[in-house]
């Protein structure tokens, strides 16, 4: 397509569909490089989630206890209802 054919083709599109077009183009540019399998994927999504639970210590399950506890309390606090912009 030269570009005389391709300005007029452009010329009749809407606001709206230039804009769609320009949004299809930059995220296929963006994620053109994170084009990988399933497979792959799933293999990362391992990796990271076996990492996250090596990470957990002593320190972050006081941390949750306590918070439990808190919720639980407050929970009470208010019969069952709402209480979450309470915490």
């Amino acid at each position: 397509m030269n570009n005389a054919i391709f300005y007029a083709f452009i010329m009749r599109l809407t606001v709206e569909e230039r804009v769609f077009i320009l949004e299809s183009y930059v995220k296929t540019m963006s994620y053109a490089h994170c084009r990988l399998s399933f497979f792959e994927k799933f293999r990362i999504l391992k990796m990271n989630i076996t990492r996250a639970i090596e990470e957990v210590n002593e320190r972050t399950l006081r941390k949750v206890a306590r918070n439990m506890v808190k919720r639980v309390d407050k929970c009470i606090e208010m019969n069952g209802h709402h209480f979450q912009h309470l915490l």
